[in-house]
């Protein structure tokens, strides 16, 4: 379980700072849907195997 916060820190991490990403890459809010996206999808999966390891232990 320990190797999904590998997935779910740098995840929340990006969606944080999108806002800043998005200005250096200077991509008019697409870049920054994008990440949220991306990001939005990461969380929800780790998320989901976290709590199925926790309650189906294998």
């Amino acid at each position: 379980m320990n190797e999904y916060w590998c997935f779910l820190i740098p995840a929340i991490l990006l969606a944080i700072f999108s806002d800043k990403i998005d200005e250096a890459a200077k991509a008019d809010e697409k870049l920054k849907k994008v990440i949220l996206v991306i990001c939005a999808g990461v969380v929800l999966i780790t998320l989901i195997r976290v709590v199925s390891d926790l309650f189906i232990p294998t």
